[in-house]
């Protein structure tokens, strides 16, 4: 009995441990019952392994983002204070500071990255792409390095605690850091994430639709077939007949399609 317990709450444990963090994207009020045929309850527990997968996937997007948009938003407001020192527009800044000052990559260099990743394709198709990328790269670097050196001369204040998405109203007037006397709230970082939950929440309502259609699918078979007194394989076989293709069929079609 000792031991039942013991193995019952180890396994209560390891699943609330497995269970996806909060993305803070999920619609509310959140159903658990998605759908209901003939009285029975197809539940978000139901759905299929790879469909949770891809939710949990999908999720992890907002998870990350959030996680990232807080430094992305400390940068952002140290950029527009020290343009407006200078007097200049943020984006004339960063001209001035990143495009200015990084080496532009060049075909050799694209070389180097085609032949240690090794890439099958033609140089001469890819190697615009792997100049942009390294573009990118180089640029995203210098806004770093910038970025903090503008923290040394700044008044910066960060909470230690983890930005993790509001539960209640109150949360949203949570401050997570605080530049030169302003402050960035849990709201200043939702409303930036507003896009990117819009279109997981989309790919989850997707993704959740399919499986959810497909299961809805094969309980309507399974009933119709027991009501029959048969299998719904030999339903689908009664009642799906595929026509059989005959070559003058295909000549036919052939016939019609080939100017297209």
């Amino acid at each position: 009995m000792v031991t039942f317990v013991f193995l019952l709450s180890l396994f209560s444990l390891i699943t609330q441990s497995l269970q996806p963090p909060n993305c803070g994207c999920e619609d509310k009020p959140q159903i658990n019952v998605l759908a209901v045929v003939n009285g029975k309850k197809i539940t978000k527990q139901d759905l299929s392994i790879n469909t949770k997968t891809q939710v949990s996937i999908a999720q992890e997007e907002v998870i990350s983002a959030r996680s990232q948009a807080l430094n992305l938003m400390i940068n952002d407001k140290l950029l527009e204070a020290e343009a407006k020192r200078r007097g200049l527009t943020a984006a004339k800044l960063l001209e001035q500071e990143v495009n200015a000052k990084i080496v532009q990559p060049t075909e050799d260099d694209a070389r180097v990255v085609y032949e240690q990743k090794q890439i099958t394709e033609d140089f001469k198709r890819v190697k615009h792409e792997i100049i942009a990328q390294l573009k990118t790269e180089r640029e995203a670097l210098r806004v770093a390095q910038f970025a903090n050196a503008l923290r040394v001369g700044a008044q910066v204040e960060v909470s230690d605690q983890p930005v993790t998405p509001p539960t209640t109203e109150a949360d949203l007037e949570r401050v997570f850091a605080t530049i030169n006397g302003v402050n960035i709230t849990s709201r200043d970082i939702e409303n930036s994430l507003l896009p990117l939950i819009f279109n997981v929440q989309k790919r989850v309502y997707a993704l959740r639709k399919q499986d959810l259609d497909l299961q809805i699918n094969d309980m309507l078979l399974e009933e119709e077939a027991k009501r029959f007194g048969t299998t719904p394989r030999a339903l689908i076989y009664q009642n799906v007949r595929t026509p059989i293709i005959t070559d003058q069929d295909a000549r036919a079609f052939h016939k019609e399609n080939k100017a297209t």
